[in-house]
């Protein structure tokens, strides 16, 4: 039986990368900082090696995810004005065209470890009201009051890292106040990726279109929307 002392990992996170290199006969546990082996001496020279190269400082990551959007309609309208007078009438006819565009684009960063995990978020609470209606014997019970949110934009993540390779386990998340008092919009992705230390991997987007018009005795209108958001990820090595 061999005891390998480790100076930077701890033996559960290198067991799972070295105990299917153990040969048939062999045995390989370890706990806290050391390894019990028992194997013939060849396959115990292998394992060191493994041992030498997996036993290092974790890497230092820095976690950037980019969450953007972009939202673009026009609305065409056209109406007419009637003016009466006595012995007299007159219609004027007015058209209009109204276009608009906007950008957003969020950037957050976080550093941790290889193996670690890693949160940030950033917004705020807003209150939500309700009102609850409950049927008693005694009656009918009303209460109302407020209820707080967290709405903001963050990120949770675990990355791994061989080579210059990274996969990680990530959820974005991106909420804003709604258009109606006391509504949210949220959006939310839950996703594992892999690339390369230092690229922008895109974690996926979504896309949506709206049109619709309306009419009247002197009006007509119509009108469309494009809302389009996308979400990136780049993970550095810190030196």
């Amino acid at each position: 039986m061999e005891v390998l002392p480790l100076r930077h990992r701890g033996a559960e996170q290198l067991l799972p990368r070295l105990q299917p290199l153990v040969e048939r006969g062999g045995m390989l546990a370890g706990s806290g900082d050391r390894l019990f082996l028992r194997a013939s001496e060849g396959n115990k020279a292998d394992i060191r090696r493994v041992v030498e190269e997996l036993d290092r400082p974790p890497r230092r990551l820095m976690l950037t995810v980019r969450q953007g959007g972009s939202v673009a309609g026009e609305k065409v309208g056209a109406g007419a004005t009637v003016t009466l007078s006595p012995g007299d009438s007159s219609v004027r006819a007015r058209v209009g065209e109204r276009s608009y565009a906007s950008r957003e684009n969020i950037s957050q960063n976080v550093q941790t470890v290889e193996g670690g995990r890693a949160f940030i978020n950033v917004g705020q609470s807003i209150a939500l009201p309700f009102r609850q209606v409950v049927l008693t014997p005694a009656g009918v019970v009303v209460s109302e009051g407020l209820v707080w949110h967290d709405i903001g934009t963050g990120f949770h993540a675990e990355p791994r890292v061989v080579g210059d390779r990274v996969t990680l386990d990530i959820g974005p998340r991106h909420d804003t106040p709604g258009p109606v008092p006391g509504s949210v919009n949220v959006q939310r992705l839950t996703t594992t990726v892999s690339g390369r230390l230092g690229e922008w991997i895109a974690l996926g987007g979504a896309s949506r279109d709206s049109s619709g018009d309306s009419a009247g005795t002197l009006h007509y209108s119509t009108r469309g929307a494009r809302d389009d958001r996308q979400i990136w990820l780049r993970v550095e090595e810190l030196r």
